[in-house]
């Protein structure tokens, strides 16, 4: 791995761990915000502006170690060192990190003209099943759907070629203690298995031939974006509501009874008691997921000393917190309904294959413009954990 992809791998480990340490600081200081003591809420202040402020420099050294990996883009030489070449004997799945490989790809979707280096990379990587989409733009395409504002970003969301089966805990139980000298009994914890399939979700796009002309990188960060939107929205959608025919199956599909839900209006103590039903291990990470106008019956609620259980907090992809917890707001959730837990242990979806990118120029013959498809292969479902979600269920009336 060459140094400026190091650099951004760490750097964004490094802005995941500040963001979470923030929004650790945040729940504390609003669960226990009648209690804590004036110098220690200050301190809980000093500590996240510190954090805010180092966000902020690794956010602007994220910005140029991007800026620099696009330097690649063609007649730019002054990074031979740093950027990924395409050399004789390299492997497969090397070649489609390069610089060559990347700009053949897209050039030759558009239809221009090779290179004698891009001939020969994409001829060295391709084989039965043609050519594979770019490590760098499957990198913006998994980037785009783990984006903050989305149910996407919350669930477990893996790229796994052929994945048919996904481990989830069945029975874990706890560490034991032992005496000194004294052998450790082996517990009776399990996993199951959770089966996945691959189904297709496609999205087409018309490109007119005058955008077929964009550089390399406009035309790949245009398709990426025009593309990858829709199918995050389906996929978003299918989190929640999936029927599980061709598609995910979504949490609406799952069992929920008393053990799990709590069946009623939406009012303080419902929302308590749902928040009661999260088990201790899935709490500390768990989120609200609720539609817009179930949000606005939220922020007219009080609670027992007339405070307003919705707290303004519109950052990071949140709209706030309630409870302490935070809230996204998702329209494929039913009206009066909301969502508590800890999406990551809750809910898995697999992108069995990379996106797939083809084009033909037969459906706009007349007009000179080319239709290109992107094709995925996915599937998810609710894992089923006790404890890791719980929901408020509409009142049946």
């Amino acid at each position: 791995m060459n140094k400026i992809l190091e650099e951004l791998r760490d750097v964004n480990s490094e802005l995941e761990e500040l963001r979470s340490r923030k929004e650790a600081i945040k729940k504390k200081a609003l669960e226990h915000r009648s209690t804590i003591p004036t110098a220690e809420q200050k301190q809980y202040r000093a500590e996240a502006e510190k954090i805010k402020q180092q966000i902020a420099e690794k956010e602007t050294r994220l910005a140029e170690l991007r800026a620099q990996a696009e330097k690649f883009e063609e007649g730019e030489n002054n990074m031979n060192n740093e950027i990924l070449h395409f050399k004789e004997g390299m492997e497969r799945a090397d070649i489609f990190a390069t610089a060559e490989y990347r700009s053949a790809y897209f050039k030759k979707m558009q239809g221009k003209d090779l290179s004698d280096a891009e001939k020969r990379s994409i001829t060295s990587a391709t084989n039965s099943g043609g050519a594979a989409i770019p490590t760098h733009t499957m990198n913006m395409i998994l980037g785009q759907l783990k984006e903050s504002n989305g149910l996407l970003s919350l669930i477990t969301l893996t790229n796994i070629p052929e994945l048919i089966s996904y481990p989830v805990e069945n029975v874990v139980n706890d560490a034991a203690w032992v005496s000194e000298g004294t052998k450790s009994e082996p517990s009776n914890d399990s996993l199951k298995a959770l089966s996945l399939s691959a189904y297709s979700l496609i999205k087409t796009i018309e490109v007119t031939a005058k955008l077929q002309k964009m550089s390399v990188d406009a035309f790949e960060a245009w398709i990426v974006n025009a593309i990858t939107r829709k199918m995050k929205l389906a996929l978003s959608k299918s989190v929640i509501s999936g029927s599980g025919v061709n598609q995910p199956t979504g949490l609406n599909s799952s069992t929920w009874d008393e053990t799990n839900s709590v069946e009623g209006e939406v009012t303080y103590d419902n929302l308590v008691d749902v928040e009661a039903l999260v088990g201790e291990e899935f709490i500390v990470e768990a989120v609200w997921v609720m539609n817009r106008k179930t949000k606005a019956k939220v922020q007219k609620l009080k609670d027992d000393q007339k405070r307003p259980l919705f707290e303004r907090a519109v950052e990071d992809g949140f709209v706030g917190y309630l409870l302490g917890y935070p809230v996204k707001l998702d329209s494929s959730v039913a009206d009066d309904e909301a969502y508590l837990g800890d999406w990551k242990s809750a809910y898995v979806m697999n992108l069995s294959q990379d996106v797939e990118y083809a084009k033909s120029g037969e459906a706009g013959f007349m007009s000179g413009s080319t239709i290109y498809r992107g094709l995925a292969l996915a599937d998810g479902k609710p894992t089923g954990v006790k404890g890791a979600m719980a929901k408020l269920k509409k009142a049946v009336k």
